[in-house]
């Protein structure tokens, strides 16, 4: 079966909000009176109670710089992994745990990583002889943080679901190293590498036919298929907006007027509400109405004899002069130019 989409190149990068809920919860746990200095912004993924609700990378990055500020602690990301439990991964986790060697782990987490975060793609085999995880980056928006946290859960998550406690992995990390790299070396047990070309976590050869301890064949099936359909719709849901949104545009264009407000009213959301999705999804209001006049625009000149005149009035522009301009930045020929191009291509 072919993988879902990803979210477009230019959307922000985003996490499932249990990696949020979890630094929270760790603040609150290890120094609770310090958790109402944290924003209401930050503190709004204790409210989300959808399981796959997300965060963006931006707002977790913020987040984790803050409760190191608070806590006195330059990184925090050793003492995270080790707050992760298998119920935080959600359906995700429960599918791993069920799964039956380590090696059908890997690909279930190269299947189904997008459920936890949009930032990498995993890849996983065995090269040299030796069983490995690879971390690759989704887009530009890169996550040297994160990637040390994934694989710092997943070396922990690894012993606990063989019943292995003393696996050696050895690890190789794209960023800088931190300033105290012992958390690193204790978890691992192996070599910890940082400057390196790629994030990838290393294990014996033996390692990938070692079994899940908590396997069970009916419930991974039943799981997997629920798996799927929550990657399908975590995949769709970016573009179903889009989609919407561009809808209401061209009903809104064709009637001859475009406003935040009136858009965001026909979605029955507030204004700073669509105005805040936008923002999310990298999307910039004005220039979504330009891109939908665009494809209106030549829809207009390719499929009807519209004179340029009324052609122009009918999209909201001053004169047909705006229209030459706007045309011409938009494809780089005037509107009579493309028209007699399109013309020219069906016969």
């Amino acid at each position: 079966m072919q993988n879902p989409r990803l979210p477009p190149f230019n959307a922000p990068r985003t996490l499932n909000v249990t990696y949020a809920r979890v630094l929270v919860g760790h603040v609150q746990q290890v120094r609770p009176e310090l958790l109402h200095l944290l924003k209401a912004q930050q503190l709004a993924c204790l409210a989300q109670n959808d399981p796959n609700d997300r965060c963006t990378l931006r707002d977790w990055h913020a987040l984790i710089d803050a409760a190191e500020a608070l806590l006195g602690t330059p990184d925090l990301v050793p003492e995270l992994s080790e707050q992760f439990k298998p119920w935080h991964a959600g359906l995700m986790g429960f599918t791993l745990m069920t799964s039956s060697t380590v090696n059908e782990l890997g690909g279930l987490l190269k299947r189904f990583h997008h459920l936890l975060n949009d930032v990498f793609v995993v890849d996983h085999g065995v090269r040299e002889a030796r069983f490995f995880l690879r971390l690759d980056a989704a887009t530009s928006e890169q996550s040297h943080r994160l990637a040390r946290l994934s694989f710092c859960i997943w070396a922990r998550r690894l012993r606990w679901l063989t019943g292995q406690p003393d696996m050696r992995l050895d690890v190789s990390f794209a960023g800088p190293p931190p300033a105290d790299m012992a958390p690193y070396r204790r978890i691992f047990g192996g070599t910890v590498r940082f400057d390196q070309n790629d994030n990838t976590l290393w294990g014996d050869s033996e390692c990938a036919q070692l079994p899940i301890l908590s396997q069970d064949a009916a419930s991974h099936a039943l799981l997997c298929g629920q798996a799927q359909k929550h990657l399908e719709q975590l995949s769709h849901s970016a573009d179903r907006f889009i989609e919407q949104l561009q809808v209401v545009i061209r009903t809104r264009l064709d009637a001859g007027k475009v406003t935040l407000e009136d858009v965001a009213t026909e979605l029955h959301l507030p204004p700073r509400t669509l105005q805040r999705r936008l923002e999310e999804s990298n999307l910039n209001f004005r220039l979504m109405v330009d891109g939908v006049r665009n494809s209106q625009a030549q829809h207009y000149l390719s499929e009807t004899e519209m004179p340029l005149v009324e052609l122009a009035s009918a999209m909201g522009f001053a004169d047909h002069a705006s229209f030459n301009r706007a045309f011409k930045r938009w494809t780089g020929l005037s509107p009579g130019a493309f028209r007699r191009s399109r013309a020219t291509a069906v016969i």
